[in-house]
């Protein structure tokens, strides 16, 4: 296993998503999938999502582990279009156990560029890293963390998007984080609007590291003609802004139900984008599907 594992949560419903951030991971790279290694988490996959995860890691010699995770007996709110998946990147520390750091991220993500500073930010002694959300800035200003009052929550702490994080896996457990992730799940089932990203935000504590928006640039160009986001006149940046971000994205994390392999998203480069890799994923997993035929 390589100093650093990407890892992946997923269910057999994010297959397709899952083997599309996989062909971008391995040909955005330098040196391709060398060197790499991904973990996938899961709590049991079919027999089709397992032979398409192994066939896109093969043709690029990825070094990949299929891992099954064990979530405590909780009550995980799944309402909203959540689901049991969402909470499994909670289990990272047992899972690589072996690992000093770990990068995380979410299965609807485009890798558009070299990950090599994200895998060696430096946290500051911080328990992770993570870019601030962009639809939810602050508590105050947003969807998640419903009733964050309630908690005893100050209104102006940032929230962070939990669909890239980078973590520092002996300083989560000296902080305690993911126990207290676990904790709000059991205990506020109801605030947790967002599923384990809202877990994650009340158990760190506004203890985390600040990462740069181009590891997890959402295309907002794309976004703001859906019913899902809705945004501010002044919260929105020009045209010119939105494109020049998104251009430097080196991680694209397709937020939202809006979801590109669905035919969801406006037309624009964010489209395009992932279009080009799942046309290149649905290629390699027929091709294979022939010649096992």
């Amino acid at each position: 296993m390589s100093a650093v594992p990407i890892v992946f949560a997923v269910d057999d419903s994010y297959r397709v998503p899952l083997l599309v951030a996989l062909e971008s991971l391995c040909v955005s790279q330098p040196a391709g999938a060398r060197g790499l290694t991904v973990v996938v988490l899961h709590e049991g996959l079919d027999e089709r999502t397992r032979a398409d995860i192994a066939a896109v890691a093969a043709d690029h010699d990825l070094d990949l582990v299929l891992r099954r995770a064990e979530l405590p007996d909780l009550p995980y709110n799944t309402a909203f279009g959540g689901a049991r998946a969402n909470y499994l990147r909670l289990a990272i520390p047992a899972a690589v156990a072996a690992a000093d750091r770990a990068v995380y991220l979410d299965a609807d993500i485009v890798v558009r560029g070299d990950l090599r500073p994200l895998l060696d930010a430096d946290l500051r002694g911080l328990p992770f890293g993570a870019v601030q959300d962009t639809v939810n800035p602050t508590l105050a200003d947003g969807r998640a963390l419903p009733g964050w009052q309630e908690l005893g929550l100050d209104g102006d702490r940032a929230y962070f998007n939990s669909g890239v994080m980078v973590f520092d896996l002996a300083e989560c457990r000296r902080d305690g984080l993911f126990e207290r992730a676990f904790r709000a799940v059991a205990e506020h089932p109801r605030h947790l609007r967002l599923w384990d990203q809202d877990a994650l935000n009340l158990a760190a504590r506004d203890r985390w590291h600040r990462l740069p928006r181009r590891f997890n640039t959402i295309p907002l160009s794309a976004l703001r003609r859906t019913p899902w986001i809705r945004l501010p006149p002044e919260r929105l940046p020009t045209d010119a802004a939105l494109a020049a971000e998104e251009a430097d994205a080196v991680v694209m994390h397709y937020v939202s139900p809006s979801k590109p392999w669905r035919g969801l998203l406006p037309a624009g480069p964010a489209a395009d984008t992932y279009s080009l890799h799942l046309h290149a994923v649905t290629r390699r997993v027929a091709g294979t599907t022939r010649k096992g035929t």
